[in-house]
């Protein structure tokens, strides 16, 4: 109850921010900020059908987003908004960024941005360009598009050695849970053995006529196709090698990752790479020595995926990032971007998600 009175209280106050103007106001006497927008697909394409809909927002959606922020803000990648925030004059700021390297950033959002004259940071994974291979939830997804969940969860529970992972995943499809996907996907995400589920779901994959080479060419853009982004004006960051949970790895684990994948872009994009993004993104998904071999490995800047926007008292290891997707919010989106929240929770009134 407490949450859903926040929820409309936020959505009311981002509406009379947006549709009176005072979010001008607020963006004029609040300190300057910078605002990353955080995606992944950009639709129409055939590369994000099969995926969720929290993965994906509509081109002409995202056209009008930036458009809109366009004529109020300036338009930088991340690297340049981190160092134009450092200055103490000037209009804030708003970077659009896109997780892993999807073929859709090249073939329908690259040309959108030229179209606006403006920039974006899109974050590679290097395993998927260099050895067209795919982590585990994309194979996720693809089954979905072969068997129903329930069926999946079966499959699953015949195969694996966790009897735990098969009988709290049945219960989402038998106790009709909300969103047994998402449930389930979580479940393997975090709770269950990561190298059980991998070859499990290998096997599921395998069964389906799954071919991993066609589907990491179907998903993910070709080194040419990221030079050629570059070259467009598209800043390119790290995202490790292979998307992996980094707080449930080893400190040495995380370097390997973390400055593997930053080592196979500064060979193949010849220049050096400041920015860089932790996979998946949340607080309990990388920790301190995430952080730190980012910065032993010449990242200069990391984001994560809490929301918020970015002052210059920012850690620049612990940038925030608002999610963006089909469902995306223009005036939420504006009250985070002109510190409407902000000077809420001055007042103590925090609305930021």
């Amino acid at each position: 109850m407490k949450h859903k009175l926040k929820m409309t209280v936020r959505e009311l106050y981002a509406r009379l921010l947006f549709h009176t103007g005072l979010h001008a106001v607020v963006n004029a006497v609040m300190p300057r900020r910078l605002t990353i927008l955080a995606g992944h697909c950009v639709s129409p394409s055939p590369s994000s059908e099969h995926l969720p809909a929290e993965m994906k927002i509509d081109v002409a959606k995202l056209e009008s987003i930036l458009g809109w922020f366009k004529s109020r803000y300036s338009m930088c990648t991340v690297g340049e908004g981190v160092t134009e925030l450092a200055k103490s004059n000037g209009k804030s700021l708003v970077a659009l960024s896109m997780d892993d390297g999807y073929r859709d950033n090249h073939r329908v959002m690259q040309p959108m941005l030229q179209k606006l004259g403006i920039g974006a940071t899109v974050f590679l994974e290097a395993r998927a360009l260099d050895e067209r291979r795919v982590n585990w939830s994309h194979k996720f997804f693809w089954i979905l598009t072969k068997v129903s969940i329930a069926d999946f969860i079966h499959r699953y529970g015949e195969l694996c050695k966790d009897e735990r992972t098969y009988h709290v995943a049945n219960q989402y499809v038998t106790e009709g849970r909300d969103d047994p996907v998402y449930q389930f996907k979580r479940l393997l995400k975090y709770e269950t053995d990561p190298h059980d589920r991998d070859r499990v779901i290998d096997l599921v994959f395998a069964e389906l006529g799954g071919d991993e080479t066609k589907l990491a060419d179907l998903l993910y853009v070709t080194w040419d196709e990221a030079r050629a982004m570059q070259a467009a004006g598209i800043e390119l960051g790290g995202h490790t090698i292979s998307h992996a949970i980094l707080s449930k790895l080893s400190p040495d684990e995380q370097a390997r990752e973390i400055g593997g994948g930053r080592d196979a872009l500064v060979k193949q994009l010849g220049r050096e790479i400041p920015t860089f993004a932790y996979p998946w993104g949340r607080r309990w998904d990388f920790d301190e020595h995430s952080e730190a071999a980012a910065l032993r490995a010449g990242f200069k800047t990391a984001v994560t995926m809490h929301a918020g926007t970015n002052r210059p008292d920012t850690k620049p290891t612990r940038l925030h990032r608002l999610a963006i997707d089909e469902n995306a919010k223009l005036h939420l989106l504006v009250a985070e971007a002109c510190g409407g929240f902000a000077l809420a929770a001055k007042f103590g009134l925090k609305l930021s998600e």
